[in-house]
């Protein structure tokens, strides 16, 4: 009886351990796309060089992410949310004054 009872927890939690393994995890590149989106929704006053500048790394970041170049994506993506951060950061001072 204790080995049936001992024998059920364990798949019960190895049921469980794999129910909250798996669900779903998106890629760095998803996770980058959707940073730089949600910087861009915070409505931070930027030029519209800045703004182009934005909007072309991300194209061509996503251009490279369909023809399978993920790692130099990344680097147009980390470039675009390192602006919008400096962005953020000038609209915070500028507004704080």
């Amino acid at each position: 009886m204790k080995l049936k009872l001992i024998s059920v927890l364990l798949i019960v939690m190895l049921a469980v351990a794999g129910c909250s393994s798996s669900g779903s995890k998106s890629s760095p590149t998803e996770e980058k796309i959707a940073t730089i989106n949600t910087l861009m929704s915070k409505g931070y006053e930027m030029s519209q060089n800045q703004r182009e500048t934005i909007n072309q790394l991300t194209a061509d970041g996503k251009k490279l992410v369909s023809e399978g170049k993920t790692a130099e994506a990344n680097k147009l993506f980390d470039e675009a949310i390192k602006l919008l951060e400096v962005i953020g950061e000038t609209d915070r001072f500028n507004k704080s004054e």
